[in-house]
């Protein structure tokens, strides 16, 4: 499902083109290097509007940066792309693979859907699904070469490959997210709910108190399911969220460091400076003077 577009966020049809309006049956594939060559091997943070793309890289340590982390790619892997989601890229030049852009609304086609593929791909982050040894990862490669031939015929071929590609990966990352899930637990059960209320209310500082009564239990119980869990207090997991969303603001627009500071709820500026340079080590606008892409300081 596409997202809100991102300010001041580039935005392309395939990266460095004009964006325009994507054909219902859009499909295109092309290895990495033809388009990442032409820019120094690095892809700038951008988006594409009403397009849902799968990056295979089959040889070549690379970096995916969103705009939540930065991510290190060990091939073999296949990244996710979701509609919308802000995504940049840093290749060596031996790097080697596939890109497969697909217009979004075909993955809801019934030829597609209908096969069960893509629902739960199209949703969240991008993210990094690691090739599983065996035919489900080596079905891949072959997959994006025949997609490659048929893209542009829109054919039954091209939609029966591209059905067979999203099902493989939907496959790999259920087994994934499979392997990481850990027994049911009260703790753990309580640090979810508090982190999903710390998404929604970071902005408004709650004190760990606060959120302790917002979820019927006390502090002490909220800080001994954290430390189980994360092992880190409440209220350092809620600093954590605060700071990941200024860094994400300092890297990927254009807004002054004061406005950045006012969106995440500082009423003094000169504070959320000073807390930022404690977590951080550095201050606000010299993060941005050496993190940040270039774009954005435009």
């Amino acid at each position: 499902m596409a997202r809100p577009p991102a300010p001041d966020m580039p935005n392309f049809a395939l990266y460095g083109e004009e964006e325009r309006n994507v054909a219902a049956e859009f499909i295109h594939v092309e290895r990495i290097a033809e388009r990442s060559s032409l820019y120094e091997w690095t892809i700038s943070p951008h988006l594409h509007p009403g397009i849902f793309q799968i990056l295979l890289l089959s040889d070549g340590d690379s970096e995916l940066v969103t705009d939540e982390a930065r991510q290190a790619l060990h091939p073999p892997c296949l990244v996710i792309i979701p509609c919308g989601a802000v995504h940049a890229f840093r290749f060596p030049p031996d790097a080697q693979g596939w890109v497969l852009s697909v217009a979004d609304a075909l993955l809801a086609d019934p030829r597609i859907a209908g096969l069960g593929a893509a629902a739960a791909l199209r949703e969240g982050s991008p993210r990094q699904l690691s090739l599983p040894a065996g035919a489900l990862g080596e079905l891949t490669e072959p997959l994006m070469a025949l997609l490659a031939g048929e893209a542009g015929s829109g054919g039954p071929l091209a939609l029966t490959a591209l059905a067979l590609l999203l099902a493989a990966a939907e496959r790999i990352a259920g087994q994934q997210q499979a392997a990481r899930s850990v027994s049911p637990d009260r703790r753990i059960a309580l640090v979810r709910r508090f982190t999903s209320m710390v998404e929604g209310r970071f902005r408004e500082h709650p004190s760990v108190a606060d959120y302790a009564r917002a979820l019927g239990t006390t502090p002490q119980t909220l800080t001994r399911a954290c430390r189980y869990a994360v092992g880190k207090p409440p209220g350092e997991i809620a600093q954590d969220r605060l700071l990941r969303e200024a860094v994400r603001a300092l890297m990927f627009s254009t807004a002054s460091v004061a406005q950045v500071a006012h969106d995440l709820g500082f009423v003094d500026p000169a504070y959320f400076s000073r807390l930022f340079k404690a977590r951080t080590g550095r201050e606000p606008s010299r993060f941005r003077r050496e993190q940040a892409w270039s774009y954005a300081l435009r």
